[in-house]
């Protein structure tokens, strides 16, 4: 709607986890060295957690696109975990062998039919490796079914490496199932951006649509504070100051649209300060102006 008036080339503000938009901080480029290194080095399993809209699902897609360049793997990405044990070791059993055969049969036939189908995949020089997205909403009996099946390996390597992602409440689960918490040796949890962090992350979603300079100074750090650094409420927030900045035939976004933007998206007690320091910096620049023009 509003990409002509801003000469984009795309919505650059989307929250849909397209690896092109993905952000590298420090913190994302740590928590992928991480994920990374748990697959390739044949480990048999990490963690990542955060807060909700920080972009662990984006970094699972980035994992996901990597692994699937590797001969030797074989991925099965879990996005709905609020499923039965039953129904999660079926799903297994249809990505690894790409059929369903397993209508009818038992929990336990299925949990050996999944070892089967884990030891043919070993044999075929690969190595499955486990996503689970939202990983903290899992049942937990499904939990201790994954603990099991970590219990599945060769002489010499693990049959599957697992990778948890989800909100910070997944962390206290996998510590409270100590088997489980030492199968996961690599944590990472991925905190918030800063206001360096915010700013550079709003210039590279800008750059890939092909625009630069929309957004000032004092825009970007109402974005900050109002978002606290989540990437999620990042977007919503710039997304829907380009829609107002569109609909006012502004020149570029202003902290005075963002402002607006705060009241509207229901933000602005995140950054009740920031609000009060600058209305009281606007307040002595025009009381500045008005000496200025008393006393020319």
């Amino acid at each position: 709607m509003y990409e002509a008036y801003w000469r984009l080339d795309c919505k650059p503000f989307e929250n849909t986890p397209d690896p092109k938009f993905l952000y590298y901080s420090p913190k994302h480029e740590e928590a992928l060295m991480r994920l990374l290194y748990a697959v390739r080095e044949h480990k048999q399993g990490a963690v990542l957690t955060g807060e909700y809209g920080s972009g662990k699902t984006v970094l699972s897609r980035v994992l996901l696109h990597d692994i699937n360049r590797a001969e030797n793997c074989q991925t099965v990405l879990i996005v709905n975990p609020r499923i039965s044990k039953k129904e999660f070791i079926k799903e297994m059993l249809f990505q690894v062998g790409g059929e369903d055969p397993s209508l009818g049969l038992e929990e336990g036939d299925l949990l050996r039919l999944l070892e089967q189908r884990m030891q043919q995949t070993f044999q075929q020089n690969k190595r499955i490796v486990l996503i689970i997205d939202e990983a903290q909403s899992l049942e937990e009996e499904t939990l201790e079914a994954i603990r099991l099946m970590l219990n599945i390996q060769g002489e010499e390597s693990f049959l599957i490496t697992l990778v948890l992602i989800g909100q910070s409440g997944l962390k206290k689960r996998v510590e409270r199932v100590e088997p489980l918490k030492q199968r996961l040796s690599l944590r990472y949890h991925l905190d918030s951006l800063d206001l360096t962090e915010t700013e550079a992350y709003i210039r590279h979603r800008l750059r890939v649509a092909n625009r630069q300079g929309l957004f000032s100074k004092g825009a970007v750090e109402l974005i900050f504070a109002g978002s606290k650094g989540i990437p999620r409420q990042i977007n919503n927030i710039c997304d829907h100051a380009l829609l107002i900045g569109f609909s006012r035939k502004a020149p570029h976004i202003t902290a005075d649209i963002v402002e607006d933007c705060l009241q509207d998206l229901d933000l602005a007690k995140n950054c009740r300060k920031a609000l009060a320091a600058r209305r009281k910096t606007v307040e002595q620049e025009e009381g500045a102006d008005i000496r200025r023009q008393r006393n020319p």
